[in-house]
């Protein structure tokens, strides 16, 4: 590990660079099963939120497309549909996330927390 001189930094360690995952100024912390878990776990709860947010905004645009529709059935249908859509988005989302929480369970394997099996890999 490299150091600045107290003169610019206090205790501000810059990591060697070429040497596995660092560059200079990142350290990396953990072993690389962790590092991926890690990666894999946000990965899924960001697209899991995002989907859920996004459900939230149709939900809504739906219901006032649908109040404003002021009885026209073409209008009416298509804010019907678009709500049906965002429904059936949610399920699919929330049905795969049970599906992967049922098939964790079978497999014995947390695929929400692979950081233990992934450590144990060999390569």
């Amino acid at each position: 590990m490299f150091t600045i001189p107290k003169a610019f930094a206090e205790d501000v360690y810059l990591a060697p660079t070429g040497i596995g995952l660092s560059s200079p100024g990142i350290v990396p912390k953990g072993n690389l099963g962790e590092q991926i878990a890690g990666i894999v776990s946000t990965v899924i709860g960001i697209l899991t939120a995002v989907a859920v947010i996004w459900f939230i905004i149709e939900f809504i645009v739906s219901g006032f497309l649908l109040i404003s529709s002021a009885g026209d059935q073409e209008k009416t249908a298509e804010a019907k549909k678009r709500l049906t859509q965002s429904l059936m988005g949610l399920v699919i989302v929330l049905g795969a996330m049970f599906l992967l929480t049922i098939i964790s369970y079978i497999a014995g394997i947390d695929f929400l927390n692979i950081a233990e099996d992934l450590n144990n890999l060999r390569f």
